[in-house]
């Protein structure tokens, strides 16, 4: 029999040393995933960071049945509308956006949304008579997906130069990490009046899990408003619950002019992706003025199956209070990998905001023989970033035991892998 897999292309893989070396994942029963072979794993990293309910949920599932027995979807341009995409896009406005007075805009992932959120803040200068307001910087080590923009604004070098050297988009580039007086020379170097906007995940996801240093996330805010750039936060990972609060600019008290947002707002269960703009960005496209119109969407945008289904993973959010929950294995998680992880043999730094992670290894260290490890001795799943970290992002659902022996992995599974040759 024929190896089951073996036309799939998957994503940022080197295929000729992973054919038949891959793992079948076969269901998915709360925190955890079943395996062919039978193994039942912890699910650790949220598979991608979004399986933040858990899989399997019964309510999820009937929701999206539901909405596809009643209108699977229709599309959303022009005249019309369906009524999942308008109940969702109004339910988020009201209740959850990280700004007053915001409109919604969808599209089918995080990499869509990072497209929504760069064009529409160079037509907002363009449609202000700004013409030179067209650079699009964004912090070392981001990641805003692979899109043409995402790629262009990749937090490393190496990644943005794969197609032909320089970007795929001109007029991008990339602003330091953390040190915000290096940010201030260099949007004066660039010269502000050519800057349409900065873009910053509030806390760095795959680029390693950065929180903000002390005062840059405040700095971005100050600096946007003193040379009239906009700034945008990427929530693709950190919405929706991930550090305790519904957005991270909320944990962190500072105000984006535009939200991107992704998976937690399904949890997987449906793509879907979108974005929040504040008022001053959409009020001129909400005018009869024919100039003013943003040439974006794509064919699922506002899906209604998939608002369905967002729609009763809010529910399931606010009801079973999971953002509570989320603070205090958070705090649980912090201090494990603080006091037990980071002081552990083969392991360099450990930290945490809310249930997103990281743990750094020693040097000769693999990370990808750590994760193995993890697997076979505790039950665990969890993510190599690269060679040398390993990404958690525990589901919100996780038991107290659960957090507990997740650190007891990552404090022993580092001494016990084979060092990298």
């Amino acid at each position: 029999m024929a190896q089951a897999g073996r036309a799939l292309w998957v994503p940022s893989t080197q295929m000729g040393l992973v054919q038949g070396m891959q793992t079948m994942v076969v269901k998915g029963e709360g925190a955890y995933i079943l395996t062919e072979e039978g193994s039942r794993l912890y699910d650790a990293s949220a598979t991608l960071w979004y399986a933040n309910i858990g899989h399997g949920d019964a309510r999820v599932v009937e929701a999206a049945a539901d909405q596809m027995r009643e209108l699977e979807t229709f599309q959303t341009w022009g005249g019309f509308l369906n009524p999942r995409a308008a109940e969702l896009a109004d339910r988020l406005s009201e209740r959850h956006a990280p700004f007053p007075d915001s409109k919604v805009l969808f599209g089918a992932g995080g990499s869509d949304a990072a497209e929504l959120a760069f064009k529409l803040a160079r037509l907002h200068w363009q449609r202000k008579g700004a013409h030179e307001k067209r650079t699009i910087l964004s912090r070392e080590n981001a990641y805003h997906g692979l899109h043409a923009f995402g790629t262009s604004l990749y937090g490393n070098n190496d990644m943005r130069s794969l197609y032909g050297g320089g970007n795929l988009i001109p007029d991008t580039g990339l602003i330091s990490r953390d040190d915000i007086e290096a940010v201030r020379r260099q949007v004066l170097e660039i010269g502000p009046e050519r800057i349409a906007a900065i873009a910053a995940e509030p806390v760095i996801g795959s680029g390693g899990v950065h929180p903000p240093a002390d005062g840059y996330l405040e700095g971005l805010r100050a600096l946007c408003d003193e040379f009239d750039m906009l700034l945008i936060f990427d929530e693709v990972i950190s919405g929706f619950g991930r550090t305790g609060e519904w957005f991270a600019s909320d944990h962190f008290g500072v105000q984006p002019d535009m939200t991107m947002f992704a998976k937690g707002i399904t949890c997987g269960y449906f793509p879907l992706g979108g974005l929040f703009v504040s008022r001053k960005i959409w009020e001129p496209f909400w005018s009869e003025d024919p100039e003013f119109i943003y040439h974006f969407g794509v064919t699922y945008s506002g899906h209604a199956t998939g608002c369905a289904v967002a729609l009763k993973v809010l529910d399931i959010l606010e009801e079973d209070r999971l953002l509570p929950r989320v603070k205090h294995l958070g705090t649980r998680l912090a201090n494990g990998l603080r006091e037990q992880v980071a002081a552990a043999p083969g392991v360099k730094t450990a930290r945490s905001v809310g249930l997103i992670g990281i743990v750094e290894l020693s040097d000769g260290i693999d990370a990808r023989a750590v994760s193995l490890v993890m697997r076979s001795s505790h039950g665990v799943l969890a993510r190599p970033l690269g060679t040398t970290a390993i990404a958690l992002a525990p589901p919100f659902i996780s038991t107290e035991a659960e957090i507990e022996n997740l650190i007891d992995a990552l404090s022993t599974a580092p001494a016990s892998a084979p060092a990298s040759s």
